[in-house]
């Protein structure tokens, strides 16, 4: 456990076990509690919801497995060429997100939020990945400052574009679902 080879896979290990909770509940979250939603977010609902037409979960899905893909990607690249700085930011990133959309958000919307569970039981262990990750590599203050924001931009701009994506994918998926054959 303190070597990069091990700490680097778990940020596709936590992002995946944290997606797996957003990918059951996010549907039945939305049908259950549709009102709230509509009053707390107006507008911009999260989890993609005002993009999405039908197939909640099989469009949230493909959400996630292009951002594991992706997280799998940085993980792969980071061992082979021994840089890990793209990796600290977007695990770094994850974190932050985490914190920020699912922990504030649940705290706003005053009930259980898609997510949440993981996130707390994560944040924790994925800070203290990073912290070891830092003394193996040997960051400085600046370099985990540049990565920070290296991860925030990533995350605000992947998710947007994602949960973007996600009317396309469910209008698709809809329309595979009605032909026939």
């Amino acid at each position: 456990m303190n070597t990069m080879n091990f700490i680097v896979w778990m940020l596709p290990v936590i992002f995946m076990i944290h997606d797996f909770e957003e990918i059951i509940m996010s549907e039945v979250w939305g049908k259950r509690y549709s009102k709230e939603i509509n009053t707390v977010w107006p507008k911009n609902k999260p989890f993609g919801l005002n993009y999405i037409k039908n197939c909640h979960t099989p469009t949230f899905a493909i959400g996630v497995e292009v951002e594991f893909l992706l997280f799998t990607v940085i993980c792969l690249f980071s061992v082979i060429f021994d840089n890990y700085f793209i990796w600290y930011g977007a695990f770094l990133g994850v974190i932050i997100h985490m914190v920020l959309i699912h922990i504030v958000i649940c705290f706003r919307f005053k009930n259980y939020v898609p997510g949440v569970v993981t996130s707390v039981i994560f944040l924790l262990p994925g800070i203290w990945f990073l912290y070891k990750a830092c003394g193996i590599l040997h960051y400085g203050m600046r370099t985990v400052l540049l990565a920070s924001l290296l991860g925030i931009v990533l995350m605000a701009v992947l998710i947007p574009v994602l949960h973007k994506f996600m009317g396309t994918w469910s209008e698709w998926l809809y329309q595979y679902s009605n032909k026939q054959p």
